[in-house]
């Protein structure tokens, strides 16, 4: 596997992983 596509695997993954923390800590004060 390349290094450049296994980082830009990794960035996305993070980013992922941050966007679902920030929608499932946003949702719940929505639906209040």
């Amino acid at each position: 596997m390349n290094n450049k596509v296994f980082r830009i695997v990794i960035i996305v993954m993070l980013v992922a992983i941050v966007l679902a923390l920030i929608l499932t800590s946003v949702v719940p004060l929505t639906m209040q």
